[in-house]
């Protein structure tokens, strides 16, 4: 005789919301269930009626088909992953819908309330993913303008055509253009960059780009010539209320440029 086949349904525990307890039902021929009385109890509660758990249990296997699968799945992305960024970056605006999304999928009925689930999860979705493309053209965009600024220094020509690439690389890498982002990712395919690594990338441009500037001015001075940095923020520093105070920066400024120049030393102005 032909043992039916087995399908394991999972069900969504009352505990936080986040465990499963399973009970495996057995499909018969004609595809009514043919449970086991004990799986039945389990999936059903001691009280319910062995009828009651099979049509439980049948209701559930027919919502939680493929679509109704990936809509889980982007629902608990969305909680999960998805809302913990949207939430320190300031959109309090959307934590009504999430608390709704997290009571929806804790409940015992959740199977029940898929298009709801679908609905308050593409709210997350589509706020994170808003804000994660205005993240990846802003850094784009600012690493670009450094690029080009880099390309505008009259030293620039005096790179050789070989280093060129290499010399740049800090900040072209950077310099993703193009936002691929597979259904179900967090990040973009082609630079795989998250919301805070992007962010990080845009506090440290200032950084990158002195160093790109360096290694130009590395390329480009002859051997024998000194070269020396200065910083125009150490002449500047504090607060400043009277023209006096501005004059009197400028002129410490240009004495020391004046200075350095006199000793034949190249200036690198920061």
């Amino acid at each position: 005789m032909l043992r039916p086949s087995a399908v394991t349904i999972m069900f969504r525990a009352r505990t936080g919301g986040c465990s499963t307890a399973s009970a495996t039902v057995w499909i018969g021929l004609h595809g009514t269930p043919a449970a086991s009385s004990s799986a039945s109890h389990r999936a059903a509660g001691g009280g319910t009626s062995l009828k009651q758990a099979h049509d439980r249990i049948r209701k559930i296997a027919e919502c939680l088909d493929d679509k109704g699968l990936a809509a889980l799945r982007q629902a608990r992305q969305a909680v999960g992953q998805m809302w913990p960024q949207l939430e320190v970056r300031g959109e309090a605006s959307l934590r009504e819908e999430v608390e709704k999304l997290k009571g929806l999928l804790a409940a015992d009925d959740f199977y029940e309330s898929l298009p709801a689930i679908g609905s308050a999860a593409r709210t997350v979705v589509t706020a994170y993913f808003t804000l994660y493309a205005k993240a990846h053209a802003e850094r784009a965009e600012q690493f670009q303008a450094a690029v080009e600024k880099i390309k505008g220094r009259a030293e620039w020509n005096a790179v050789p055509d070989t280093m060129r690439q290499p010399v740049l690389q800090p900040l072209t890498v950077r310099c993703c253009a193009n936002q691929e982002q597979p259904e179900g990712s967090l990040v973009c395919k082609a630079c795989s960059a998250t919301l805070s690594q992007m962010e990080s990338d845009l506090a440290a441009l200032g950084g990158l780009f002195a160093q790109v500037v360096a290694q130009v001015q590395k390329l480009t001075t002859p051997p024998d010539m000194k070269v020396q940095r200065v910083r125009v923020s150490e002449f500047f520093g504090g607060a400043m209320e009277k023209e006096e105070q501005v004059r009197q920066a400028v002129a410490r400024l240009q004495d020391h440029l004046l200075k350095l120049l006199d000793e034949g030393i190249k200036i690198v102005v920061e």
